[in-house]
């Protein structure tokens, strides 16, 4: 994990090749998630660490540097759906903290990722994005409705719905509580 303190210098390029190294995979994941495109989400990632890399001097010291590229490389992936779909997604401009899962989190959510990324195909796109930003990247219902630029109630409903068509699909999700 790499942390900047108040009054450094920005990230280095060992610091940033150090996050790549550990956190590459979780970034290419969750713009998977999002965009349903390996292709697109190698674009997103791309971009993500292009832009992370030229505005490394704005990184807010204090904060963990991977955190930071994430929320580059969600907003990225939103940013190609959103050139693909004019209208419907805009970025969020805050920075979104990205607690480390624990051990448990991690092996459960190995288990499930072949069963969900099936079950993820028969949702909309407006359900399934809401719902992995929701449940897999822990974004609250404010920030989900900022980036996609709906209300938090419509927000609601289809991270509503889209745990309901889930848990159908998924008789391992539908024992787990809510």
């Amino acid at each position: 994990m790499v942390t900047k303190t108040k009054g450094q210098a920005p990230p280095s390029e060992a610091e940033f090749q150090q996050a790549i190294a550990q956190r590459a995979s979780r970034w290419y994941s969750a713009c998977l998630r999002i965009t349903r495109n390996p292709q697109l989400a190698e674009d997103a990632l791309q971009d993500a660490l292009l832009n992370a890399w030229t505005k490394r001097h704005q990184f807010q010291h204090g904060a963990r540097l991977e955190t930071w590229i994430h929320s580059i490389a969600v907003n990225s992936a939103l940013s190609l759906l959103r050139k693909q779909k004019p209208g419907v997604f805009s970025a969020l401009d805050d920075e979104v903290e990205d607690p480390a899962p624990s051990a448990e989190q991690a092996h459960h959510h190995e288990a499930l990722n072949a069963e969900l990324d099936s079950a993820l195909r028969n949702l909309t796109e407006v359900e399934r994005v809401c719902f992995v930003l929701r449940h897999l990247e822990e974004w609250t219902l404010t920030e989900i409705a900022i980036a996609v630029d709906k209300n938090a109630n419509a927000v609601k409903q289809a991270v509503f719905r889209a745990v309901r068509k889930l848990r159908e699909r998924m008789p391992t999700l539908a024992r787990t509580p809510s």
